[in-house]
């Protein structure tokens, strides 16, 4: 970890345990909107600004590890929008919404929907919800300013998944944790749960699952950093990680019972977060299908993707 990324985990790390330390927190209903003002006053938003433009000129390593740390403490706060929005030609509030989706994280008077090579800003309602305590925004189909995303679109849908993938992996590393200390401070039948060949079977699959996640990631991340990412690693990023967020969430849920969904019990929070960056900037299904294509259209198949190294791909 570079000096710069350290200290960018240390900093969102103060930030997010200030506000989240005690559970009883997520109740208030201010707290997002407390917490994205202290967002902004730390300066988190320019993270991926250059330093000409005012920025912290970080990489997508740097940025990535303020989403891994939001997610690690399922922040009410749409993290990717907030380090993604200043890089875009828009000024003013807006929120964001992912390429696909319906649905983007509030409150905001003006949502920007990507599609296609624009940026279309349209002006938003409110959307009924109880989901993290907050209001999200839906389009009202009126639009109000259109902007071109040339030569950044590849740019904007590859960073968009790549750091909702780092969002996801800091949620699951956490649910991976509340799971095993549950597993093994719970007694069934005079033992720990975690003395049952059955539990342990079920957390080595998450854990296992999650570690491949971590390495996909981290591989579309350095190769974006590098200069020489290809959809087809970013793809399977998020794709992996939304396959490692099913299997970790079923097993926290299956492992915790009952308690994980009350209201007192915070790993709830992980798992609405977790459900809903499945489908977020790359929903797995249509990315499954990219990656397909990919190898079909590629003479030498899906195999060089899996084994080529990067000076391989550009020799």
């Amino acid at each position: 970890m570079s000096e710069n990324a350290r200290l960018l985990d240390d900093m969102a790390e103060r930030m997010f345990g200030q506000f989240l330390a005690d559970p009883l927190a997520r109740a208030d209903a201010t707290l997002p909107e407390r917490l994205a003002e202290a967002a902004v006053e730390a300066g988190l938003p320019l993270a991926l600004v250059p330093e000409a433009d005012g920025g912290m000129g970080a990489t997508l390593e740097d940025a990535a590890i303020i989403a891994w740390r939001a997610g690690y403490h399922a922040a009410p706060l749409p993290v990717v929008t907030l380090l993604l929005a200043p890089t875009l030609p828009i000024e003013g509030p807006f929120a964001l919404a992912a390429p696909g989706a319906q649905l983007a994280e509030g409150p905001s008077e003006r949502i920007a929907l990507v599609a296609a090579d624009t940026l279309t800003l349209h002006a938003a309602e409110p959307a009924v919800t109880a989901l993290d305590h907050r209001p999200w925004v839906r389009p009202t189909g009126e639009a109000i300013e259109t902007h071109s995303l040339a030569g950044i679109e590849d740019r904007l849908r590859m960073q968009g998944a790549c750091l909702t993938a780092a969002a996801m992996l800091g949620a699951m590393q956490r649910a991976c944790e509340i799971t095993i200390e549950y597993a093994n401070t719970r007694r069934q039948f005079g033992r720990p749960l975690a003395a049952f060949q059955a539990i342990q079977h079920r957390i080595a699959e998450a854990a296992s699952e999650q570690t491949v996640a971590q390495a996909a990631v981290a591989g579309a991340i350095r190769a974006a950093d590098g200069g020489w990412s290809r959809p087809i690693l970013w793809q399977s990023a998020k794709v992996q990680a939304g396959r490692a967020a099913s299997v970790v969430t079923a097993t926290a849920h299956q492992v915790l019972g009952a308690i994980g969904f009350t209201e007192e019990h915070v790993l709830h929070h992980y798992s609405k977060k977790l459900w809903v960056w499945r489908d977020a900037w790359g929903r797995q299904a249509a990315l499954e299908a990219g990656i397909g294509q990919a190898a079909v259209a590629d003479a030498r198949g899906l195999w060089s993707h899996i084994v080529d190294t990067e000076e391989t791909q550009h020799g």
